[in-house]
């Protein structure tokens, strides 16, 4: 009888897990939210482009996301590879694969009104606008807005509110 209570329990953990989102489904949710709480200084044309840059962690996640509005603007979807193409962005996610290199991608952005993510450790103190993490199972941030203002981006107090850090 034992076993197959225990065999019970763990089909209903599996079947619970399998409805559960994955870490980087609910990141791509943090990532459209990221976007609407965030107010950029110019946004020119009707499109407000989120680039990936390095490898896509985020797969077919991303399908929840794409051809959704922000700010009265669509969001499109770009994979880039080269800091050269980052130009077009208002939006660049710094995948871990290029994590050795954003001290030199925050200096080619530095300038410009661009907001910059990633999930990397220390990623946030080395000048991204907003690095998340997993912490006890779920999605957490924070939030470097001494760089944000030097950019001109404005970020909302409800997303500030929710950072576990902010760097002032």
């Amino acid at each position: 009888m034992w076993l197959l209570y225990g065999g019970l329990l763990l089909s209903l953990a599996s079947a619970v897990m399998a409805e559960s989102p994955s870490e980087y489904r609910l990141k791509v949710a943090f990532l459209y939210n990221f976007a609407a709480y965030t107010e950029w200084p110019e946004l020119q044309g009707k499109v407000i482009n989120l680039c990936i840059l390095g490898d896509d962690p985020f797969g077919e996640n991303l399908q929840h996301i794409r051809h959704k509005n922000i700010h009265d603007r669509d969001l499109s979807i770009l994979h880039v590879q080269k800091n050269d193409d980052l130009s077009m962005c208002q939006i660049v996610f710094i995948s871990r694969s290029d994590s050795a290199n954003i001290t030199n991608i925050i200096k080619l952005l530095d300038d410009r009104p661009i907001l910059t993510i990633a999930d990397t450790p220390g990623a946030g103190q080395q000048g991204v606008v907003l690095n998340m993490a997993v912490k006890d199972g779920k999605v957490v941030f924070e939030v470097n807005l001494i760089i944000a203002r030097r950019k001109g981006l404005k970020l909302s107090s409800q997303l500030l509110r929710f950072a576990t850090e902010v760097y002032q």
